[in-house]
């Protein structure tokens, strides 16, 4: 009996620690790359990224926290923050000795720890490429607050790190990404993975909670771009229009398609990186 309570025991200190170094993909030779990709999808959505940016460039793809612990039942930490994933890029790259400057590539959620992780270390970054982060805060800050942000923000807040998600708020988060007024939501493709992978929702709340430092904002001087699809959502293009501004030296490019071309059209955004890292290599 003693020994299945110390069983419980440690069983609930592993799915409430703090965590500290993500799950890596590594492939490739030259300069360091770090993929983050969007909230609830995985690093194996950067593989055609992969194989096309690999034979110049290291590239690293690193799991989100709230990724790893619903694959594997977990429940992340209370305290769990964007901070916690952006201090874990710089913990997991010390942990594979990349102590040269990186390009950071982060799309979505992982834009948002991205944009952390840039700004607060930037004597790691080479370059930053934003792909529609829903940094709605900038908006705030600048008296640009839409309607259709404020929607957003309030179903993400439903999203705590040990929500027990529901397939109505599943429904609620897919209607807000896709557009469920011409068609049943239940019908779409992807309906059996969303419901099955529901628990990657977890943690998303730390996005509306996230709070943008405008100082160490401007004080960035790397190069950015901030790349916006073409049928993407109002609120995307409001932000990374404000962004654009913000940044000392940032450029933006066009993807055509929705929020999640980036995935669909891999070989277009592998394009305009390329042709972004060429025009700053130095």
């Amino acid at each position: 009996m003693k020994i299945l309570v110390f069983f419980l025991v440690l069983s609930q200190l592993v799915s409430t620690a703090q965590p500290k170094i993500k799950q890596v993909s590594i492939q490739g030779r030259g300069q360091p790359i770090v993929l983050l990709n969007g909230g609830t999808y995985d690093r194996t959505a950067f593989d055609p990224h992969t194989k096309l940016l690999s034979d110049s460039l290291t590239v690293i793809r690193m799991e989100q926290f709230n990724i790893q612990y619903a694959n594997e039942g977990l429940t992340l930490p209370k305290n769990y923050t964007v901070k916690t994933e952006s201090e874990a890029v710089k913990t997991t790259l010390d942990s594979l000795h990349i102590t040269r400057p990186v390009i950071i590539v982060g799309h979505s959620y992982g834009g948002v720890i991205a944009f952390d992780f840039a700004i607060n270390h930037p004597d790691r970054v080479r370059s930053l490429v934003l792909v529609e982060a829903p940094l709605y805060d900038i908006a705030k800050a600048k008296g640009k607050l839409t309607e259709e942000m404020k929607q957003i923000e309030e179903l993400t807040k439903q999203f705590t790190p040990d929500v027990e998600v529901t397939e109505a708020m599943v429904k609620s988060f897919q209607c807000k990404m896709a557009n469920c007024d011409t068609s049943d939501i239940h019908q779409h493709p992807m309906w059996a993975k969303w419901i099955k992978e529901k628990n990657r929702l977890r943690g998303l709340s730390a996005v509306p909670a996230y709070r943008v430092d405008f100082e160490k904002l401007h004080d960035f001087k790397k190069p950015v771009l901030i790349i916006t699809s073409s049928e993407t959502m109002e609120a995307n293009k409001i932000v990374d229009a404000l962004m654009a501004r913000e940044f000392l030296n940032a450029k933006t490019g066009s993807l055509p398609g929705s929020h999640v071309a980036i995935y669909s059209d891999a070989k277009t955004f592998v394009q305009i990186l390329k042709s972004f890292l060429k025009e700053n290599d130095n």
